[in-house]
């Protein structure tokens, strides 16, 4: 599995659509939430909303309401569960500002669920839990990536191929059709990656690309992900070896297209921001 920047690839950051959850699947308050009393002021939250990218950023927003003017940065906790009903646990804690009662979180998870947003309790204000909400993107995967042959004169060519598959349901998956995947390159003892071309997946989700072969190295393949799919990457690295035209370093070599970053990971979606990690289908 991988883990990948991409220096140009720019996939645009599309927003899962947001389901509130019916209140049969809201757990309202937290276990040992302490009982409210008749000092502390009832509080609420006016809104609460999360979406996904295809690389697995999550943003939440909301904001808190009170009967009365809310002076302090009241702790929140952000918190994820598989199935919107038990196994909450606690992805990041936030403070409300004290202007807009307003507050805001970033933070990278590759699954599929649910979210709520969570006050404790304290001396002056009651706990209180937000509605839940569905975020929802289905797992993708490279399958049987593959470059031949596996030893030709460079600039010549070779031909990578492999299947894209999707995850339609929980427990069924199949090809995702008419997808653009890209096709990358890294010269043997360098760290760079090459774009070197698209190309797209055929009605059952296979594709096959002549690229030319730039010299000694290792082949990768990314998808960016769809408007409801994470993206994800090739786990293996082809490597090709290149013989005959001349020598020189690889520095002199021209340039095979515009520079993809990759740090190698045990994972298997691709991050335009952050290492590669894997996107669960849960």
């Amino acid at each position: 599995m991988r883990r990948i920047t991409l220096g140009i690839l720019s996939a645009s950051a599309v927003m899962c659509t947001l389901t509130a959850v019916p209140p049969a699947l809201a757990e309202t308050a937290a276990p040992g939430a302490s009982q409210a009393r008749l000092d502390q002021r009832p509080l609420s939250f006016s809104r609460f909303t999360v979406s996904y990218d295809p690389y697995g950023n999550v943003t939440a927003d909301g904001a808190l309401r009170s009967d009365s003017a809310i002076s302090d940065a009241l702790p929140l906790t952000i918190e994820y569960s598989p199935n919107g009903k038990t196994g909450w646990s606690v992805k990041k804690t936030v403070n409300a500002d004290t202007s807009a009662n307003a507050f805001h979180a970033a933070l990278n998870y590759l699954a599929s669920g649910y979210w709520r947003a969570r006050f404790a309790g304290d001396t002056t204000y009651q706990a209180a839990t937000s509605p839940v909400r569905k975020a929802w993107r289905w797992r993708t995967e490279i399958h049987s990536f593959k470059v031949s042959p596996k030893k030709v004169r460079k600039k010549g060519y070779v031909t990578a191929s492999g299947r894209l598959i999707r995850w339609t349901t929980i427990n069924k998956h199949g090809g995702y059709s008419g997808r653009r995947v890209r096709i990358i390159f890294r010269f043997k003892g360098q760290k760079t990656w090459y774009h070197l071309k698209w190309t797209k997946t055929n009605s059952k989700g296979y594709f096959k690309q002549k690229v030319h072969a730039y010299g000694s190295g290792y082949y990768a393949v990314l998808f960016a992900g769809g408007k409801d799919t994470f993206a994800t990457s090739s786990d293996n690295t082809p490597y090709v070896k290149t013989y005959g035209i001349g020598g020189g370093s690889v520095a002199a070599q021209a340039a095979p297209g515009p520079v993809v970053t990759w740090t190698p990971s045990s994972s298997s979606a691709v991050s335009a921001t952050a290492p590669l990690l894997s996107a669960r289908r849960d």
